[in-house]
């Protein structure tokens, strides 16, 4: 019983100790990032209901509660590379040119890298899910993402989980370049595949999740 305690202490330490890093650049992120203060709230909560809804489809396949908070928690660095973008490309409020969309994807590459230099108290699997969900959160089930054109079940589970709901919360929310659209018009952008392609599951969970993400809104 002494040992178990121990290991559940230790445990609790390591999730403190990462929320504490993982809370920090995520402010950081937020003072760069005019839109991204609530973004970074959000993602993780919307994370969280379609993994939740995964889990119930799929209990065969459904991930641990403890990965799933390390899942969750990783959500929150999904932008953490936008550090490295300068604020005339991160803030401009108009559409980016091809130059500076191909300068705004390397966020996802320089998140991965930021991440890897981390000391996440050696928490090998906080470190896996926060590195592969910030290098290929910009994937797409058909291979037309980047930065590597993953496809289908090359990308990681966590990774396209927050994947659909950094889009759908890019939708639904005002931007320095566009108005906000309604709840119904990006579910139907979506599920039409006009912001990419997505894995059919977690689109059945989009579905059957969609009033819980509204009322995140509401």
């Amino acid at each position: 019983m002494a040992a178990q305690k121990q290991i559940e202490e230790e445990q609790e330490k390591f999730k403190i100790y990462a929320d504490k890093v993982i809370d920090t650049l995520s402010n950081l992120v937020e003072f760069r990032d005019l839109d991204s203060g609530e973004h970074i709230k959000r993602t993780r909560t919307l994370t969280k209901i379609i993994l939740d809804c995964y889990n119930k489809k799929f209990p065969e396949r459904a991930v641990s509660k403890e990965d799933g908070e390390k899942i969750v928690r990783a959500a929150a660095l999904h932008d953490v590379g936008k550090i490295a973008i300068s604020d005339t490309i991160l803030n401009k409020p108009a559409r980016l040119t091809k130059e500076e969309m191909d300068i705004m994807k390397t966020h996802t590459t320089k998140g991965y890298e930021i991440i890897e230099a981390l000391d996440l108290n050696e928490d090998a699997k906080q470190k896996k899910y926060s590195m592969d969900i910030a290098k290929y959160h910009h994937e797409r089930w058909d291979g037309k993402g980047y930065p590597e054109q993953l496809k289908g079940e090359e990308i990681p589970l966590w990774s396209q989980i927050v994947s659909i709901v950094d889009v759908y919360d890019a939708l639904v929310s005002p931007r320095v370049y566009k108005s906000a659209y309604s709840h119904e018009e990006a579910l139907r952008m979506i599920l039409a595949g006009e912001c990419g392609v997505f894995n059919p599951v977690l689109l059945e969970c989009l579905q059957d999740t969609a009033e819980l993400l509204k009322k995140e809104y509401e």
